[in-house]
């Protein structure tokens, strides 16, 4: 699932070549992708494209006249830009045409077609977003502010830090590689960190992130908006590697689909953590 770095370089890409633009059609091929009714997809037809931003996981695209498009690529979506007289693949779930020949295209390469698309007149009208946590590369996200969502719940630092209606835009991948910089436990509670800990986590959340943005631009190029595959990351989905600080295999907790990746050594104090299957959901 792209997160906050990703979705970043997408909109920043995305802002290079398509704002300023007018829809020509705009269409879906899935049914149950466009979770809204009213506006419909015509009302996008005639529209310039005025800005993309970010929102968590979402890309928000403001339209001419109040209207906004706001996609979630979930699991395994992706946006393409390609000519329009490509043929549209049954990995295809809605388009976007823009005048000029050339189509936006939101696709997923799976049976199960996941990604979400709204049409509204304020991106709060999707629940999620009116939910949605602080930015953490926000000037709202203040260490003041973290310690007390961390503190003051007993929740284990995992499920804290994907938490997208505290803190938004960061999933399962950056979260294993924030708590890795800061040397804690993925199932550590929040209730037992004290300030410097907390501290540390803080500071590791805007170093993982920025740092990752810079890599993820970097592989982009300016010029693709295919799905990366991080292999920069320092422990996410690098079971049996060496940890490239102490040199011990990463480890994993599994839980139905969902996979924690951490380091025994830098982390839990040279033990393995019990694949118990129950952690991720207390």
């Amino acid at each position: 699932m792209p997160e906050l770095p990703e979705l970043d370089v997408i909109q920043e890409v995305l802002t290079e070549n398509i704002v300023g633009r007018t829809i020509a059609t705009a269409r879906t091929f899935h049914p149950g992708i466009l979770k809204t009714v009213e506006p419909g997809l015509d009302a996008l037809v005639g529209k310039s494209v005025e800005a993309i931003s970010r929102r968590g996981k979402h890309l928000i695209f403001s339209l001419a006249d109040d209207l906004h498009v706001v996609v979630h690529l979930m699991v395994s979506g992706r946006l393409i830009l390609c000519q329009s007289n490509t043929k549209a693949t049954k990995a295809s779930g809605f388009l976007i045409s823009l005048e000029g020949g050339e189509d936006l295209r939101l696709i997923e390469n799976t049976k199960t077609h996941r990604a979400r698309v709204h049409i509204v007149r304020d991106p709060c009208d999707v629940e999620s977003i009116a939910k949605m946590g602080i930015e953490p590369l926000s000037d709202d996200f203040t260490l003041a502010y973290f310690q007390t969502y961390v503190q003051g719940k007993r929740r284990q630092l995992k499920k804290l830090l994907i938490d997208q209606t505290m803190i938004a835009g960061i999933g399962t991948a950056y979260a294993d590689e924030i708590l890795f910089d800061a040397q804690l436990s993925p199932i550590r509670y929040g209730t037992t960190m004290g300030d410097d800990e907390t501290q540390r986590l803080y500071e590791s959340i805007r170093a993982v992130l920025l740092w990752a943005l810079d890599k993820v631009r970097g592989e982009a190029g300016g010029a693709t908006l295919a799905p990366h595959k991080r292999e920069f990351l320092q422990i996410y989905n690098k079971t049996e590697e060496p940890c490239p600080q102490c040199g011990t295999k990463i480890a994993e907790i599994r839980y139905a689909q969902t996979k924690t990746y951490y380091c025994p050594t830098c982390q839990s104090q040279g033990a393995l953590i019990r694949d118990r299957r129950s952690w991720l959901t207390r």
